[in-house]
């Protein structure tokens, strides 16, 4: 047995001191205090497995050793401990969602209790179809809750909801809609066109259709414009398009129907109408469905963006369940808005909207609906922006 004696300043340095030469396999046989320190009187058993060499079992057969098959097998494992860490990470990312998820049905449940009526206005918000941020953001700029909070929010709303200054037609010039495919563009270049005419000459006014793609596109304006007596020109370039603009210089109004793209399109920087600046200026209209899901229409209206918007129309507004997610892009994007198309009749279903005409309508089709109750469990789970983004 081998026995040695340690001395250090304190017991914890004298035991790493121990470990460091024997491990776990020394046997303590005696501790004291010094004038200096700590002495540990420690032993090994010679015997112990620490010093006993490892045996090896000799291999039969070849000893040849491959190292394609040392690679692949350490390869095998770098795969599985991979795999091990992406689990784990998952895992970690699960438990964190379901920690952010109780602390937000936490902070919720206690905004309740601290400020209901804030909490109130917030879901009226939101049943109207209002977004997350700009509720909370109409909330919390109210300098105090009482009975005039709710007139106050939607007086502030009327005033922040650009609108179109001057309409469309009286103004006149280089008009083109832009927009997602299905959204209504030709139908509502065929309501402003008829609209036009009946105010106007049909010689004032010139049809273009840059939609080459859809099956039958060209065949329905052309159809409407017979019944105004307007012929339709089709530019299939940008080149094209610039020569019958600058040939068309006398005409007080030029309308243009683009091709329906979808605002993940990766030629949408290349729309023909999206480069015209100086002399010959279009100014592009943005043509949405307004019963459109509230992150889709965010994402149209980013990337729509690119050719330069001056404005928007709101069609199918006869479909939609609630009109918060409109006010809510028009707040927080400042595009104005022009035009309301409610239906499919020509041209009657085109009307111009002021500010707080389209609140109203925003409030009559939020007491219409019956999603709200339901989402209530939802709230006190802390996932009223998930609700309001979802809408």
């Amino acid at each position: 047995m081998k026995i040695k004696r340690y001395f250090a300043p304190n017991m914890r340095q004298a035991m790493n001191l121990v470990k460091e030469e024997h491990g776990d396999d020394a046997v303590i046989l005696s501790t004291k205090d010094t004038d200096g320190g700590v002495e540990i009187v420690a032993a090994l058993d010679p015997d112990s497995n620490q010093y006993q060499p490892t045996k090896v079992a000799p291999e039969k057969g070849s000893t040849f050793h491959s190292h394609e098959m040392n690679s692949a097998q350490t390869s095998q494992q770098q795969d599985s401990n991979s795999a091990e860490i992406s689990n784990m990470a998952g895992e970690l990312k699960a438990v964190r969602a379901m920690l952010e998820n109780q602390l937000s049905g936490l902070a919720w449940g206690q905004s309740e209790q601290n400020e209901p009526a804030r909490v109130e206005l917030i879901k009226k918000l939101i049943k109207l179809g209002i977004g997350w941020d700009l509720s909370e953001g109409l909330v919390k700029s109210l300098p105090s809750i009482n009975n005039q909070a709710w007139s106050s929010i939607l007086a502030k709303m009327e005033f922040q909801i650009p609108m179109e200054e001057r309409d469309i037609l009286e103004r006149g010039g280089i008009v083109a809609l832009v927009g997602p495919t299905g959204v209504g563009k030709t139908t509502t270049i065929a309501k402003m066109a008829s609209r036009f005419v009946m105010r106007n000459s049909p010689n004032e006014l010139a049809l273009i259709t840059t939609d080459c793609y859809k099956i039958g596109a060209q065949a329905q304006l052309k159809t409407f414009a017979e019944l105004i007596n307007v012929p339709v020109h089709v530019a299939k370039t940008q080149g094209e398009l610039y020569a019958l603009l600058t040939s068309l210089t006398n005409k007080k109004l030029i309308l243009i129907d683009t091709a329906g793209m979808s605002q993940r399109d990766l030629q949408l920087s290349q729309q023909v109408t999206s480069a015209h600046e100086g002399l010959i200026t279009v100014r592009n209209y943005l043509v949405m469905s307004a019963a459109t899901q509230l992150s889709v229409m965010k994402d149209i209206v980013k990337s729509f963006s690119q050719v330069v918007l001056k404005g928007c129309i709101l069609t199918k507004v006869d479909e939609a369940l609630q009109l918060g997610n409109v006010l809510t892009v028009l707040i927080e994007e400042q595009l104005p808005i022009a035009y309301l198309s409610n239906g499919q009749r020509v041209p009657e279903d085109l009307e111009t909207v002021r500010s707080r005409e389209l609140i109203d309508r925003a409030i009559v089709l939020g007491q219409q609906n019956i999603q709200s109750s339901d989402n209530e469990q939802a709230f006190r789970l802390g996932m009223g922006k998930e609700i309001s983004d979802a809408q």
